[in-house]
Protein backbone atom coordinates (compact mmCIF):
# COMPACT_ATOMS: atom_id res chain seq x y z
CA UNK A 1 0.00 0.00 0.00
CA UNK A 2 3.14 2.50 0.53
CA UNK A 3 3.91 2.31 -3.13
CA UNK A 4 0.62 3.11 -3.95
CA UNK A 5 0.27 5.64 -1.47
CA UNK A 6 3.19 7.41 -3.34
CA UNK A 7 2.64 6.70 -6.88
CA UNK A 8 -1.54 8.29 -5.75
CA UNK A 9 0.60 11.62 -4.25
CA UNK A 10 2.77 11.63 -6.96
CA UNK A 11 0.09 11.79 -9.37
CA UNK A 12 -1.71 14.00 -7.75
CA UNK A 13 1.13 16.39 -7.87
CA UNK A 14 1.40 15.48 -11.64
CA UNK A 15 -2.27 16.79 -12.06
CA UNK A 16 -2.12 19.81 -9.90
CA UNK A 17 1.18 21.30 -12.09
CA UNK A 18 0.29 19.90 -15.62
CA UNK A 19 -3.22 19.18 -15.72
CA UNK A 20 -3.19 16.01 -17.18
CA UNK A 21 -5.36 13.39 -15.53
CA UNK A 22 -3.66 10.65 -17.32
CA UNK A 23 -1.35 9.27 -14.14
CA UNK A 24 -4.55 8.96 -11.94
CA UNK A 25 -6.61 7.28 -14.62
CA UNK A 26 -3.14 5.14 -14.79
CA UNK A 27 -3.68 4.16 -11.01
CA UNK A 28 -7.52 3.55 -11.42
CA UNK A 29 -8.73 -0.40 -11.86
CA UNK A 30 -12.07 -1.25 -13.51
CA UNK A 31 -14.19 -1.60 -11.01
CA UNK A 32 -12.67 1.43 -8.73
CA UNK A 33 -15.46 4.09 -7.38
CA UNK A 34 -14.46 7.54 -6.52
CA UNK A 35 -16.17 9.81 -4.50
CA UNK A 36 -16.30 13.05 -3.51
CA UNK A 37 -18.88 12.63 -0.07
CA UNK A 38 -20.14 16.15 0.66
CA UNK A 39 -21.28 16.63 -3.38
CA UNK A 40 -23.30 14.16 -5.39
CA UNK A 41 -20.33 13.58 -7.75
CA UNK A 42 -19.42 9.68 -8.47
CA UNK A 43 -17.20 8.04 -10.77
CA UNK A 44 -16.31 4.28 -11.67
CA UNK A 45 -13.28 2.63 -13.35
CA UNK A 46 -10.66 4.53 -15.36
CA UNK A 47 -12.74 6.44 -18.19
CA UNK A 48 -14.81 7.76 -14.93
CA UNK A 49 -11.90 8.87 -13.37
CA UNK A 50 -10.58 10.98 -15.97
CA UNK A 51 -14.49 12.63 -15.77
CA UNK A 52 -13.59 12.84 -11.96
CA UNK A 53 -9.80 14.50 -12.06
CA UNK A 54 -10.61 16.56 -15.12
CA UNK A 55 -13.50 18.34 -13.09
CA UNK A 56 -11.43 18.11 -9.97
CA UNK A 57 -9.00 20.17 -11.79
CA UNK A 58 -10.76 22.65 -13.85
CA UNK A 59 -12.11 24.57 -10.76
CA UNK A 60 -8.96 25.56 -9.98
CA UNK A 61 -6.58 28.15 -12.01
CA UNK A 62 -2.82 27.37 -9.80
CA UNK A 63 -3.25 24.59 -7.32
CA UNK A 64 -0.57 23.31 -5.17
CA UNK A 65 -1.42 19.85 -2.70
CA UNK A 66 0.99 19.76 0.31
CA UNK A 67 0.35 16.29 2.15
CA UNK A 68 0.60 16.64 5.78
CA UNK A 69 0.15 13.35 7.51
CA UNK A 70 -1.00 9.61 6.52
CA UNK A 71 -2.12 6.74 7.58
CA UNK A 72 -1.09 4.25 5.72
CA UNK A 73 -2.42 -0.09 6.50
CA UNK A 74 -2.85 -3.13 4.25
CA UNK A 75 -5.00 -1.86 1.83
CA UNK A 76 -5.89 1.61 2.93
CA UNK A 77 -4.52 4.73 3.34
CA UNK A 78 -6.00 8.35 4.84
CA UNK A 79 -4.05 11.73 3.04
CA UNK A 80 -4.73 14.83 5.22
CA UNK A 81 -4.21 17.61 2.73
CA UNK A 82 -3.81 21.36 1.98
CA UNK A 83 -4.30 22.99 -1.33
CA UNK A 84 -3.57 26.67 -1.83
CA UNK A 85 -3.91 28.64 -5.24
CA UNK A 86 -6.50 30.45 -7.52
CA UNK A 87 -9.58 29.52 -8.51
CA UNK A 88 -10.64 29.61 -11.93
CA UNK A 89 -12.02 32.91 -10.95
CA UNK A 90 -8.28 34.01 -10.10
CA UNK A 91 -9.29 34.46 -6.80
CA UNK A 92 -7.16 32.76 -3.94
CA UNK A 93 -8.11 30.20 -1.59
CA UNK A 94 -6.66 27.53 0.95
CA UNK A 95 -8.55 24.17 2.02
CA UNK A 96 -7.98 21.44 3.70
CA UNK A 97 -9.59 17.72 3.43
CA UNK A 98 -8.46 13.50 4.09
CA UNK A 99 -8.63 11.38 1.27
CA UNK A 100 -9.02 7.86 1.60
CA UNK A 101 -7.56 5.67 -1.10
CA UNK A 102 -8.13 1.84 -1.37
CA UNK A 103 -5.97 -0.59 -3.34
CA UNK A 104 -6.00 -4.09 -4.13
CA UNK A 105 -2.87 -5.02 -1.83
CA UNK A 106 -0.59 -5.87 -4.60
CA UNK A 107 2.93 -4.00 -4.90
CA UNK A 108 1.78 -2.51 -8.17
CA UNK A 109 -2.08 -2.60 -7.81
CA UNK A 110 -4.20 -0.28 -8.64
CA UNK A 111 -6.50 1.98 -6.62
CA UNK A 112 -9.58 0.38 -5.93
CA UNK A 113 -11.20 3.02 -4.15
CA UNK A 114 -10.78 6.75 -3.80
CA UNK A 115 -13.14 8.95 -1.15
CA UNK A 116 -12.90 12.57 -0.44
CA UNK A 117 -13.67 15.02 2.29
CA UNK A 118 -12.94 18.55 2.24
CA UNK A 119 -14.02 21.68 3.61
CA UNK A 120 -16.23 23.03 1.21
CA UNK A 121 -16.17 26.81 3.13
CA UNK A 122 -13.32 28.26 -0.20
CA UNK A 123 -16.07 27.35 -2.22
CA UNK A 124 -19.17 28.65 -1.07
CA UNK A 125 -17.58 32.44 0.09
CA UNK A 126 -16.84 32.38 -3.82
CA UNK A 127 -20.53 32.20 -4.71
CA UNK A 128 -21.77 34.20 -1.49
CA UNK A 129 -19.51 37.24 -2.28
CA UNK A 130 -20.53 37.31 -5.92
CA UNK A 131 -24.65 37.12 -4.73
Amino acid sequence: MHTLTERFTDALHHLDAERDPQPMVDLTGEDADLIKLNQTHEAHGPEGARRFWEDYRNVFGDLETTFTSSTVGEKTAALEWESRGTLSSGKPFTYRGVTVIEGDGSHDGKLTGVRTYYDSAAFLQETAGTA
